[in-house]
């Protein structure tokens, strides 16, 4: 089978996903809707041979090693793609996801102006992009540090696995690194981020205590940093980050992560009526003097509470008020929203409140 086709049908098609799991054809998803591209069905030599034709021998080494990789995957002309090799009942399967071929602006991604202005008037702190899984923030992320080189004189240094963004030098500089080829771990790279005179840091996962105790303290130290992690709300995300610090370490994870907080981003992709596409549901916290008191605190339930009284004045809003929004405007159903919402039942609340 020609393999490398399967690319171009996917730019062509505008699909999010390709799936290649042996016992079932190839699936594409196309708006949020999965099909089959054709009728042909999967045997495990098939997946072992497009694995094959994909992985160079480093990479096969690191899947023998761990039975799954990921990694970025680029055909000039056309556009990047991640790729995803995993073992499932002894055989191999494996994801294609699509990336735009030039890295998307704030604009396009439809991300309120609030995060706009937080990005162009941050120096220094955390922005944290959380949300559920296959919810953009990758996307939001590459946003971000492009609007960074072309409006400030910094230097970036990434840290990704892998990377799906590649950048240029514009106002700023930046230097992207990718797990396995320009660093062993974050761990170790984090520690010799002081010695590189960098002003921005943009890290793809928040995966241990020591990760985040590092980039709070970097972000605390005067370092602007950009992460991402998984979680359906603002309010989980917080509890997240609180429970990832020992208990003998835990009011000096939440003081740490108060001095450090710049702004939590967590995004959530909602379905537009009739299955036309997607927006991006955005809600937004912001550390402001009062929120910081709050993370300190450990007040998870009053930093929800002052979010949504202080949406007006601080650029901040809670899920169910990004999502009443969408809705008021014909963006996306009451249905498709109550299905996305965090907090359903806060959500219902909310659309029966004067507009």
């Amino acid at each position: 089978m020609d393999w490398q086709a399967l690319f171009p049908t996917m730019m062509e098609r505008r699909a999010s996903y390709l799936y290649l799991v042996p016992g079932s054809p190839i699936m594409i998803k196309e708006k949020g809707n999965m099909a089959p591209l054709d009728q042909n069905i999967l045997y495990p030599k098939d997946t072992k041979e497009f694995a094959d034709s994909l992985m160079l021998d480093w990479q096969k080494e690191i899947y023998a090693k761990n039975l799954e990789i990921s990694f970025s995957y680029s055909i000039p002309g056309l556009s990047r793609f991640r790729i995803n090799i995993f073992q499932q009942r002894g055989s191999i399967a494996a994801v294609i996801s699509t990336h735009p071929s030039a890295v998307p602006s704030l604009e396009e991604l439809g991300l309120p102006e609030s995060v706009k202005n937080l990005t162009l008037n941050a120096m220094r702190g955390l922005i944290l992009i959380c949300g559920p899984k296959s919810s953009g923030k990758s996307y939001t992320m590459a946003g971000i540090i492009n609007y960074l080189l072309e409006t400030r004189n910094c230097q970036i240094v990434t840290m990704e696995n892998p990377i799906d963004f590649l950048h240029k030098n514009r106002k700023g500089i930046i230097c992207q690194r990718e797990v396995g080829i320009d660093l062993k771990s974050y761990a170790g790279a984090l520690d010799s981020m002081r010695g590189q005179g960098a002003d921005v840091l943009a890290i793809s996962e928040i995966a241990s205590f020591e990760i985040a105790k590092t980039i709070f303290s970097l972000a605390a130290g005067g370092m602007l940093v950009i992460a991402v992690a998984q979680a359906p709300s603002v309010m989980l995300m917080l509890e997240t980050l609180f429970n990832m610090f020992p208990p003998q370490y835990s009011q000096q994870g939440k003081i740490l992560l108060a001095e450090s907080m710049s702004a939590i981003i967590c995004q959530t992709l909602l379905n537009k009526p009739g299955g036309d596409g997607l927006v991006l549901g955005c809600e937004i916290l912001i550390g402001t003097p009062q929120i910081k008191n709050l993370i300190k605190e450990g007040k998870s339930i009053q930093i929800h509470t002052t979010m949504g009284a202080s949406a007006r004045d601080t650029g901040m809003q809670t899920q169910e008020q990004a999502f009443r929004y969408l809705v008021k405007r014909g963006l996306i159903t009451v249905e498709e929203a109550y299905a996305k919402a965090a907090r359903p039942e806060e959500f219902r609340k909310i659309m029966t409140l004067p507009y």
